[in-house]
């Protein structure tokens, strides 16, 4: 059995065994994908496949130690500029994101236009993960490139994206932007969507 293998069958223990053998495999990128070709570093691989619903949560944890244990770069750059804790927040892999954070994850790397792993997480209502990175030193006031937003404007216009993210966490991770002094911009206050949102509005100290 091989790295990637391994981790499509959350088989923690062959995973272990093959790194034993030959530990630079832990920073080997994996070629994946079916309409095109990917090349993906182990620790984002296994968010990819939490994401795509490949991956059973719950053997996700036991497989990024393997990793980690191997020497896995938790924080290798992408071509693309992703890192694998910008992969763990965009695709919603929460607690990969928190193992990462531990294992000295730098929370201000920036992916393909601009955006860190707070923008990612605030835009999906990882509450946790949000606090995590704001305690790590994530900048709330960081713009993107592409939409000229911080992290507290990608949670607002995550909380009104259909069937996007942990809905029921937006309040918490606005709350916490906010405490942080993320800055709140007069235009959302106003915003018909917002107002009618009791708890986002009362978030933002509306």
């Amino acid at each position: 059995m091989d790295v990637k293998s391994a981790i499509e069958t959350g088989n923690a223990s062959a995973l272990r065994r093959v790194l034993e053998e030959d530990p630079t495999l832990a920073n080997t990128l994996i070629v994946w994908g079916n309409r095109c070709e990917i090349r993906t570093h182990p620790l984002h691989y296994i968010s990819d496949l939490l994401f795509e619903g490949k991956l059973q949560r719950g053997m996700e944890m036991p497989l990024v130690e393997a990793l980690l244990a191997a020497g896995a770069d938790c924080n290798h750059q992408a071509t693309n500029g992703e890192t694998p804790l910008i992969g763990a927040a965009s695709l919603g892999a929460e607690d990969v994101g928190l193992r990462l954070l531990d294992a000295g994850a730098r929370p201000e790397m920036q992916g393909g236009f601009g955006e860190t792993a707070l923008h990612w997480a605030a835009n999906l209502g990882l509450h946790r993960l949000v606090a995590r990175l704001i305690e790590s030193g994530g900048d709330v006031h960081r713009r993107d490139a592409r939409y000229n937003s911080s992290p507290l404007g990608w949670a607002v216009h995550g909380r009104f994206r259909s069937s996007w993210g942990s809905q029921e966490h937006f309040p918490a991770v606005v709350a916490l932007l906010v405490r942080a002094r993320a800055t709140v911009e007069p235009e959302w206050l106003s915003d018909e969507r917002i107002r009618a949102d009791a708890s986002i509005l009362s978030a933002l100290g509306g």
